[in-house]
């Protein structure tokens, strides 16, 4: 009995050591990500700082480099079932307000319940299948590993990592966009 009482406590220390090697990012009002974006092989860094989040409205504030900026929303309706990611231009001075099925920088409802459901969902007209990150490819902000959510295209070509969070299922990267544009978050303050 004393040796099983042994395992189950190192079992336990072993499991506490391993969920806080991820860092839990906290998406909130105020907070700043900067991004890489790179459009068609262009790279160039974009802030978004955090407006308002909340499970039915988000507001983004964008700057870049050059002066611009200006700010991108989620209604209730592209948060709750929004289907394609928005990889248009950013309009300088502008409130741009997404459609009811385009999101920008967060994953919907709908989607981020399909992933919970069933391990897959269809984003971008792309079929997606969660999987477990590849180590060399586990999303890492300040060399420290970030719980994500993994997935692939079916074709493997295209692949996105997300905040493993419900409230803020927030876009950290993709790769190889069949649209042209790539992000990646750099760091958030």
């Amino acid at each position: 009995m004393k040796p099983l009482c042994v395992l189950m406590a190192l079992l336990l220390q072993v499991s506490i050591l391993f969920s806080q090697d991820k860092t839990l990012l906290e998406i909130r009002k105020g907070a700043t990500l900067t991004y890489q974006v790179s459009v068609n092989g262009q790279s160039f860094p974009i802030q978004m700082k955090v407006d308002s989040i909340s499970s039915d409205y988000s507001r983004f504030s964008w700057s870049m480099q050059d002066g611009n900026g200006g700010a991108v929303i989620n209604t209730k309706a592209s948060l709750d079932n929004a289907i394609r990611g928005y990889w248009g231009e950013l309009r300088p001075g502008e409130d741009q307000t997404m459609p009811s099925d385009q999101i920008i920088l967060l994953l919907s409802k709908a989607l981020w319940s399909a992933i919970q459901k069933d391990k897959k969902f269809k984003f971008d007209e792309q079929e997606f299948v969660v999987k477990e990150q590849p180590s060399a490819s586990v999303f890492k902000i300040n060399d420290k590993a970030v719980n994500a959510v993994y997935a692939e295209s079916a074709s493997g070509g295209i692949r996105v990592w997300f905040l493993n969070n419900p409230a803020a299922p927030l876009l950290l990267k993709i790769e190889g966009n069949p649209l042209g544009v790539d992000v990646y978050l750099q760091s958030v303050q």
